[in-house]
């Protein structure tokens, strides 16, 4: 039987991240979030330091950094984003093929739309108030700020995940479960995606 994994897409300040560790403590599987930059940057032989800042961002074609260092596995003179989406990109294929688990962001829906692999795809949301309130919450931040903040990251997902993907983030039609964490709230959420799951 084929590996049987979850790709999280999500609006910032949703709870997806939570979401995906509790779906991942009861299914006894890991998750994968940023430690996939980790993984990426020692498949290429390259500093976290060097790539953190293109982490789940496209490429500024006005201003960006080109990438010279690291071992064959990197294209050399790419940009940082793009240099980082293929490394990465390889690390969610190889552990999609070696064990069932959860990936959060990273496009890791379409990177693995043609693997041999059982595929859940959730898209998480909420209304932006609800969102603004819990990164200020979360972050303490003022309600100003975090409405700024949820604003530029909102911007950023999506200009990053349609940008790798020509695909619309968010969009139903590309989602097997679409859930407003604001209707159901995040227990809720983990229990839907796990019934899912276990089909």
């Amino acid at each position: 039987m084929s590996n049987r994994i979850i790709c999280i897409g999500r609006q910032f300040g949703s709870g997806g991240h939570e979401i995906a560790v509790r779906t991942a403590q009861r299914l006894g599987i890991h998750v994968y979030d940023n430690d996939i930059l980790e993984l990426a940057c020692q498949y290429g032989d390259l500093a976290v330091t060097a790539l953190q800042a293109a982490d789940e961002k496209a490429t500024n074609p006005y201003l960006y950094r080109t990438v010279h260092n690291g071992n064959h596995h990197v294209s050399q003179g790419r940009p940082t984003s793009e240099v980082l989406f293929e490394l990465q990109s390889h690390e969610i294929q190889r552990i999609a093929s070696q064990e069932s688990c959860i990936f959060v962001g990273r496009c890791a829906d379409y990177v693995l739309r043609d693997q041999p692999i059982s595929l859940l795809r959730v898209f998480i949301s909420a209304p932006f108030e609800q969102r603004v309130e819990r990164k200020a919450k979360l972050e303490q931040l003022s309600p100003n700020k975090a409405r700024q903040l949820v604003t530029k990251m909102d911007k950023q997902r999506k200009k990053y995940y349609e940008s790798y993907t020509g695909q619309i983030w968010g969009d139903p039609a590309f989602y097997d479960l679409n859930i407003d964490v604001g209707q159901i709230g995040i227990q809720q959420a983990v229990n839907t995606i796990i019934a899912h799951y276990d089909r």
